[in-house]
């Protein structure tokens, strides 16, 4: 199918979605990522509809963001995105974040699967009836590869540590999906961060890996562990699943 070099929407940075630094929380950037994700998803003949209506959802596994700066309190800005194929299972999406001035502010890569809606196995892509194969529409890397992966600690070194803070599944946590939205995890991690008194003014590249999904009732214990370039902060549930993994990366 015939399709654009890249997909895009506008928004407006409302008072009630901004930090406690007049500028658009890293959380509600993610979700603006998303909502542009799934447009151009959409654009590629991947719309969410479609996906349900064939028993397909997609996954997010992992997505890695660079921060020139946030856009600020009442700034209008543009996210734009594309799709440079799926390798094997693994579909890679790309993105970009212009300030109202028009100049690139940030970026970002993820990379995701597509799965069945029930039992989340991934499907194989172009298998799968009624639904297309994958779309190339830009070969384009931001970090010049397919969003990087980087390594977890394991977990006897995570639970050497105290958690900082508990997060629970509650009703105002959960999505459409009836578990925790993935952009809820990295705005935990801010909260974990916030507690251990980091300038989060000073974040300008992180990393998520998402690995368990939490579902309504669970909680998780988060745990923030000092490293060479700023932090690695992680997720649990019991002691024993792990939910997610971060990397956050600061200013000098």
């Amino acid at each position: 199918m015939a399709v654009s070099e890249y997909s895009e929407m506008n928004f407006y940075v409302k008072g009630t979605e901004c930090s406690d630094h007049q500028a658009l929380s890293v959380a509600v950037l993610l979700g603006d990522i998303q909502e542009t994700g799934d447009k151009g998803a959409g654009d590629c003949g991947f719309d969410r509809t479609v996906l349900n209506a064939n028993n397909a959802c997609w996954i997010l596994l992992r997505m890695k963001v660079h921060i020139e700066r946030l856009p600020v309190w009442r700034e209008d800005f543009t996210i734009r995105t594309w799709s440079t194929g799926c390798q094997k299972l693994y579909f890679d999406r790309e993105y970009e974040v212009y300030g109202s001035d028009g100049e690139r502010i940030g970026w970002a890569s993820s990379v995701w699967i597509m799965a069945n809606i029930e039992t989340h196995r991934p499907l194989i892509p172009g298998k799968v009836d009624g639904l297309p194969s994958p779309v190339v529409q830009r070969d384009l890397y931001v970090f010049g590869q397919i969003c990087p992966k980087f390594k977890s600690l394991p977990a006897e070194e995570v639970m050497t540590n105290k958690p900082v803070i508990t997060k629970y599944a509650d009703y105002s946590e959960l999505d459409h999906n009836h578990h925790v939205n993935n952009t809820r995890y990295m705005a935990w991690v801010m909260d974990a961060l916030y507690k251990c008194e980091v300038d989060l003014s000073l974040i300008k590249d992180f990393d998520i890996t998402y690995v368990s999904e939490l579902r309504s009732g669970e909680k998780v214990d988060i745990y923030v562990i000092k490293t060479d370039y700023g932090f690695y902060v992680t997720g649990w549930k019991d002691e024993s699943v792990r939910v997610f993994d971060s990397e956050i990366f600061l200013s000098v």
